[in-house]
């Protein structure tokens, strides 16, 4: 058996991995809602181009991405990035309502340019849940949009746009109390008490206004966790589909800038794994290091003696980032980090 294990382990001293992120949280899946009839009416390749600029911006957090140099490789050409497409039926309480027209991106391959061009993905990981309580006035009547409501309210139904987006949310499931858009000291002190219990960072509140005449208006409220408001907007004159987009793409961009910006500079370290006492054990390590794409641009084992694996792993941001997701590795444990010279030792446990 020792002998099995050292030719196997001397087959992967060369062997770099490259992987993906968890399928669950589909990064390169673009759903486009057909239920409407412009949208019914478009020709694939119309779709096609949309779910491009969907993907893109998804990916980098950026909804100015679109518009630089670098998009238009996709833009131009994007069937040369499709992986494949399908229809599925979109339903509410078992009823059919609508279709999904499902664009599956080939990840391997944007993962591949985006680190040769030296392009900053936003990892799923690093996104943080937004709990959204919207609302809606009609005619002086208050409706509150929790999951039930707002089901029976496509028009407002925000869901869609965010999950194309990939920003992670919570909706409450009952009517509680609310949190409404009109916070004009910049200060909230029962939102530390609505989002108690919630994995969510952030508070969304919007409202839509509709008046008599048919007109309608739109305003928004973000807060974090201790209640400080920190932006907050209002418009009219377009649909709230149009609304729900621009404010999205406006919390994505916020959300990710401190990431984009640090994230842009690639590091590197030595991971230095113990107690490697078998091929499984190694196995669970490179999987490990898969998962952590796209922060791990590139893991290369090389080399292995008994008991020891060393890792060089390219990342992408911050040093300290890297650790606290290398902590987080079921198994790992480390035990010596130095910045300087950029290296980690761990076990295997």
């Amino acid at each position: 058996m020792r002998s099995f294990v050292s030719i196997v382990f001397f087959m992967l001293i060369t062997h770099t991995v490259y992987g993906y992120a968890d399928p669950k949280t589909d990064l390169f899946d673009v759903r486009i809602l057909q239920n409407e009839a412009a949208d019914s009416q478009k020709s694939l390749d119309d779709s096609l181009l949309d779910a491009i600029k969907i993907e893109l911006v998804r990916l980098t957090g950026n909804p100015e991405f679109i518009l630089q140099p670098e998009a238009q490789t996709f833009i131009e050409t994007p069937k040369a990035w499709l992986k494949s497409y399908r229809y599925e039926p979109y339903e509410q309480d078992g009823v059919r309502v609508g279709t999904f027209l499902v664009f599956e991106f080939d990840q391997e391959r944007f993962y591949d340019y985006f680190q040769k061009q030296g392009l900053v993905i936003w990892p799923y990981v690093n996104r943080p849940v937004t709990y959204v309580m919207g609302s809606q006035l009609i005619a002086g009547t208050l409706v509150k949009l929790n999951r039930q409501n707002l089901s029976y309210s496509p028009k407002l139904d925000f869901r869609n746009k965010a999950n194309q987006l990939g920003l992670p949310y919570e909706i409450p499931a009952n009517e509680g109390q609310w949190i409404y858009p009109d916070s004009t000291d910049g200060f909230n002190p029962r939102i530390p008490d609505v989002l108690q219990g919630t994995d969510a960072v952030y508070l969304l509140s919007f409202q839509v206004v509709s008046d008599m005449d048919g007109s309608e208006r739109f305003k928004w409220q973000l807060f974090n966790r201790n209640g400080q408001s920190l932006m907050q907007a209002e418009a009219s004159g377009s649909s709230p589909s149009v609304y729900f987009e621009t404010t999205l793409q406006q919390l994505m961009q916020a959300y990710s800038a401190s990431y984009r910006e640090q994230a842009e500079f690639l590091g590197s370290l030595t991971l230095v794994v113990k107690d490697m006492t078998s091929v499984d054990r190694l196995t669970k390590a490179e999987e490990a290091l898969i998962n952590l794409k796209p922060i791990v641009h590139q893991a290369r084992l090389s080399s292995v003696s008994e008991k020891q694996a060393t890792f060089e792993i390219v990342y992408q941001g911050d040093y300290n980032r890297l650790l606290e997701h290398l902590q987080k590795i079921d198994d790992l444990q480390l035990i010596q980090d130095d910045a300087v010279i950029g290296q980690v030792i761990a076990k295997w446990l």
